[in-house]
C-alpha cells in the first residue's frame, strides 16, 4: 500500500469518526421521518396528476367515440337517402365517404385517447402499490423513532447517573466515616478516664459526702451558723 493511500484512508476514517460524533440519533430520525413524508405528499401530488390525465383521456376517448357514432349515423343516413333515391348518388356517395373518414378519424383518436388512459391507469396501479408501501414504511418509521427516542432518553439519564455514581469514591467516603467513629470512641473513652481519675483524687470527706449524697458546709453558712448563735445568748 502506497503512503498516499494510507494517508487517503486515515483522513477517511477520521472524517467518518467526526461524521459519527456530529449525527445526533434523534435529529437523524427525525429527519428520516420527514424525508419520507414529504416523498409520500410528493407521490400523492404525482399520482392526482397522473389520475387527472387518465381521467381526462377516458373523457376525452368518450367524446371521440361519441363523434364517431355521430359520423356513421350520419354516412349511413346519406347512404339510405341514396338508396331511396332522395339524393343524388355521386353527390350522396361523396358526402357519405367525407362522413366514413371523419367517422375513421374520431375512432382513432378514440383509440389513442384509450391507449394513453391504459398505460396513466397501469401507471397509478404501480404507484399506489408504492405508496402504499411507503405509507407502511412512515408507520415504521413513526414506530421506530419514538422507540429510538425513549431509549435514548432512558440511555441519557442512565449515563448521566452512571458517570455521577462512577466518580463517587464510597470506599473513602465510609473511610472516612469509620476514621470519625473511632475519633468520637476515643474522646468518650478519655471523658471516662478523666472523670476517673478526678474520683481517685477526692479525700476522705469528699468521697464520704459523694457517697451520702451531701456536702461540706460552705463559709456562708458558718457564718450564718455563728450568727443565729450570738442572737440566742
Amino acid at each position: 500500500m502506497g503512503l498516499f493511500e494510507r494517508i487517503f484512508r486515515i483522513g477517511k476514517s477520521e472524517a467518518n469518526a467526526v461524521v459519527d460524533k456530529l449525527e445526533d440519533p434523534i435529529k437523524m430520525a427525525d429527519q428520516v421521518l420527514r424525508e419520507l413524508k414529504d416523498n409520500y405528499q410528493q407521490a400523492i401530488v404525482g399520482e392526482s396528476e397522473v389520475k387527472a390525465a387518465a381521467l381526462q383521456h377516458r373523457a376525452e376517448e368518450q367524446k371521440a367515440r361519441s363523434k364517431a357514432d355521430e359520423w356513421e349515423k350520419k354516412a349511413n343516413d346519406l347512404l339510405d337517402l341514396v338508396e331511396e333515391g332522395k339524393l343524388d348518388a355521386e353527390k350522396g356517395n361523396s358526402l357519405a365517404s367525407t362522413a366514413a373518414e371523419s367517422h375513421d378519424q374520431a375512432t382513432k383518436q378514440a383509440n389513442e385517447y384509450a391507449a394513453m388512459a391504459q398505460k396513466e391507469e397501469q401507471a397509478l396501479a404501480v404507484m399506489e402499490t408504492a405508496i402504499q408501501q411507503l405509507k407502511d414504511k412512515i408507520a415504521e418509521a413513526e414506530n421506530r423513532t419514538n422507540l429510538l427516542k425513549s431509549r435514548a432518553k432512558t440511555a441519557q439519564v442512565s449515563e448521566s447517573i452512571n458517570k455521577t455514581l462512577s466518580s463517587v469514591d464510597t470506599d473513602g467516603l465510609m473511610g472516612t466515616l469509620d476514621r470519625m467513629d473511632a475519633k468520637v470512641t476515643a474522646q468518650e473513652f478519655r471523658s471516662q478516664a478523666y472523670a476517673e481519675v478526678r474520683d481517685t483524687t477526692l479525700s476522705s470527706e469528699q468521697e464520704i459526702n459523694k457517697i451520702l449524697g451531701t456536702s461540706s458546709s460552705s463559709a456562708l453558712d458558718a457564718i450564718r451558723a455563728k450568727r443565729n448563735a450570738n442572737k440566742l445568748s
